[in-house]
C-alpha cells in the first residue's frame, strides 16, 4: 500500500511518495503544463474516492525537466537516467544507509535486487511522456502516460538498435507476451498503479504489450490510433 511505503522503517521519517516522471517532448510547452496538471489533479481526485486526503501532503511529483538531456531520450536512455536517481536517493533516504555501494545499485536487477526493491514504487517504475503521450490529452477519453520498470534488464548500449515489430511499439517478435519494459497507463489511474506496484513483481501479472494500456476496458482505442492509416 502506499501508506506502507512511506512508513518504512527502513525510510527516513516523512518522506514523501509519488512517481518521478520525465519529460522526453519538447513541442508543446502549454500540453505538458496541461498532462503535469492532470496528474495532479488526478491524484487528488483518486484520494478523495479513496477517503485518503490525509496522504495527499505528502504527495511530491518529481518531475525532471531538461530538454538537453531528455528531449528525445528513449525508454533505454531514461532508464539509464532513472537507476542513476535511484541509487543517489538511497544514500539520501535510506534510515540508516550501509557501506554506500551506489555501482551495485546501478547494476541491481530483479533476481539481485537492491534495497529499493522493498521500498515501493516510488524507487522501482517512473514515468515519461513523449509527444504519443501529449496528443492524447486532445484524442482520447482517458490521456495516457509511459509507465517503466527499472529493473526490466537493461540493454547494453550496442543491443539497443533493434527492428520494432511493425504490430507494435516496442519489442522485436510478434508475441503479445514479448515484456518490452515499458506500458501504457491512463493518468487517471495513477494512485491505483502506485499502490499495486508497491510490491515490483505483480508488473508480470499486470504487464500489457504497447500499444495496449494496463487496465483497459475493450472498448478503448489505443494509444496513437490517431497516427495509423
Amino acid at each position: 500500500m502506499i501508506e506502507d511505503s512511506i512508513t518504512d522503517d527502513k525510510l527516513k521519517k516523512n518522506v514523501s511518495w509519488g512517481f518521478v516522471v520525465y519529460r522526453c517532448t519538447y513541442s508543446d510547452d502549454g500540453a505538458w503544463q496541461q498532462m503535469l496538471q492532470l496528474i495532479r489533479d488526478g491524484v487528488k481526485s483518486s484520494l478523495e474516492a479513496e477517503g485518503r486526503m490525509d496522504l495527499l501532503p505528502r504527495h511530491e511529483l518529481i518531475v525532471m525537466d531538461d530538454k538537453a538531456r531528455f528531449d528525445g531520450a528513449t525508454s533505454h536512455e531514461i532508464r539509464d537516467q532513472f537507476h542513476r536517481w535511484v541509487a543517489d536517493e538511497m544514500m539520501n533516504r535510506l534510515a540508516e544507509p550501509k557501506e554506500p555501494d551506489r555501482e551495485a545499485m546501478l547494476r541491481s536487477r530483479p533476481d539481485d535486487p537492491g534495497p529499493e526493491w522493498f521500498l515501493g514504487a516510488r524507487y522501482n517504475f517512473c514515468l515519461f511522456v513523449d509527444n504519443i503521450c501529449l496528443e492524447s490529452l486532445e484524442k482520447m477519453r482517458r490521456p495516457v502516460v509511459k509507465l517503466l520498470w527499472k529493473q526490466w534488464g537493461p540493454r547494453e548500449p550496442n543491443e539497443r538498435e533493434y527492428p520494432v515489430h511493425p504490430d507494435w511499439e516496442d519489442g522485436e517478435t510478434d508475441e503479445e507476451e514479448e515484456d518490452v519494459g515499458w506500458m501504457y497507463m491512463a493518468v487517471t489511474d495513477y494512485v491505483e498503479w502506485y499502490d499495486l506496484f508497491h510490491e515490483p513483481e505483480h508488473w508480470y501479472d499486470a504487464y500489457s504489450r504497447p500499444p495496449s494500456m494496463i487496465g483497459a476496458d475493450t472498448s478503448e482505442e489505443t494509444p496513437g490510433f490517431w497516427r495509423k492509416g
